[in-house]
Order: C-alpha cells, then structure tokens, then sequence
C-alpha cells in the first residue's frame, strides 16, 4: 500500500469566505497537503446536520458562486503546491455550468470534484472525468449492490462512508474491515476512502489497518473552529496517525 492520502474538508462561506480561507490557511501551515473546498447547495442532502446548516447560511449570505471561484482562485495563487480538490451538488454545477466548472478546475490544477446527484448529473461527471478531473463515486454504509456494481464499471475512487443515523449496515458488515475487504473481493480496485465518522488519530489508524488508502475529515475539525488550541491539537493527532 501507498502513502495513506488524508484530505481535510473545508466549508466555505460560514460566516464568511474569508474566515473559511483563514482556517485552510492554518491547516496549510501545519504542514497539511490536501484541501477539500465545498460550495453552498441548496440541498446538501449527504452532509451531516453541521454542514448543512453552514451550506444554507452561506447560500443565503451570498448571491452568486463567482466570489467564491474568485476567492478560491486567489487562495490557490498563494498556495499553489497543496493538494487542491472540490465539492458540489448536481444544482451548483447546473448553476455554474459544466463547462465554466471544468475550466475553473484546469486554471486551479483541481484533479477530484466530488460531484453528489443522481440522473443527468452522470453527465456531468462523464465530462468532468473526460477532462482528467475524478468525481468520485459513495457507496453508504448499507453497502448496497447497486453502488458496489456502479463503482466498480466506473473504476473511480471510492467515498466509503461510515454509521449513518438511521441506516442499517449491510448484514455482517459493520466494521471498517469487513466492508473493505469485501468490496475488493466484489472486484473493486480502485482507492478507497473511509468518509464520515473520524473524530481523531485512533479512527484513522483503524481504517489504515483495514485497508483504507486514505480518509476524509471534516466536520470533527470544523467543530473546534472557534477553539483554536484545541482544533490545533486534534489536527496534529489525525496528522502523526496517518504517517503512522
């Protein structure tokens, strides 16, 4: 296996782009090498209760994404040697267009744009994934067959998300390891994630040793945004388990 690949998510526009900015400035200076930038849906139906509330404030505060694109293109001039990726809804990418999207992503060397939406938006992702840019494919924690089956025909990488509330796991499957052993039996070879759920360096190294090539962390961080010693020590834990 690889170098375990940790990407930290970043909301923006809560309660402005700015402070957003700052924060990923933070994570860069202590030596973070990926960044995972969202944009405001309307309906950011994956994400939990906390990022749905920043998302709808952030949509309402500002009246179009071109401040954002224009904020994240700036950031990125600063900082052009990080790991930049992207996030967003079938109705941001409808908004911005697929081709002005595309764009923004080959100006900023943006090479994943985890694209969430069902029907039409596969043509998007076709388009985006033509251009060299990943999209990304879930599969929840119910495993069901049909996500399995897509993501393997599709051979991107693969969000795999955690407990979920309300949702039952496949029978049998409950742990990082079971889940990801069995997706690889089932064929799938493409990376995969551990989503959702990591709130500090120990859940790391148990998706690592399940077979995890690498996590997304997000809301556990975001948290503590307002208490920056305490954000500045969790991010130092998840940073010395996945070098581990």
């Amino acid at each position: 296996m690889g170098k375990f690949h940790l990407i930290y998510y970043i909301n923006m526009g809560a309660p402005d782009i700015a402070y957003s900015l700052e924060k990923a400035e933070k994570y860069l200076s202590m030596g973070v090498r990926a960044l995972q930038f969202d944009l405001p849906s309307r309906n950011p139906y994956r994400e939990t209760p906390l990022i749905q509330e920043k998302m709808a404030y952030a949509y309402a505060k500002y009246e179009s994404y071109s401040c954002f694109l224009e904020a994240l293109t700036s950031f990125r001039s600063r900082y052009p040697d990080f790991e930049m990726q992207m996030v967003s809804y079938e109705d941001v990418v409808m908004t911005i267009g697929t081709t002005a999207y595309i764009d923004f992503c080959r100006k900023n060397a943006v090479k994943t744009c985890r694209i969430s939406g069902e029907g039409v938006i596969e043509l998007a992702r076709e388009d985006f994934n033509r251009a060299g840019i990943d999209t990304l494919t879930f599969i929840d924690y119910d495993m069901k067959q049909k996500d399995i089956d897509f993501a393997r025909q599709t051979g991107r990488r693969v969000m795999l998300r955690n407990i979920r509330e309300g949702m039952e796991p496949r029978e049998g499957m409950c742990s990082w390891k079971e889940r990801i052993s069995f997706l690889r039996e089932n064929g799938i070879q493409a990376p995969i994630y551990a989503t959702a759920g990591i709130t500090c360096g120990a859940d790391l190294i148990e998706a690592k040793k399940a077979g995890a090539d690498g996590a997304f962390v997000g809301n556990c961080l975001m948290k503590l945004w307002e208490d920056e010693p305490q954000m500045e020590n969790l991010l130092l834990d998840l940073e010395a388990a996945a070098g581990s």
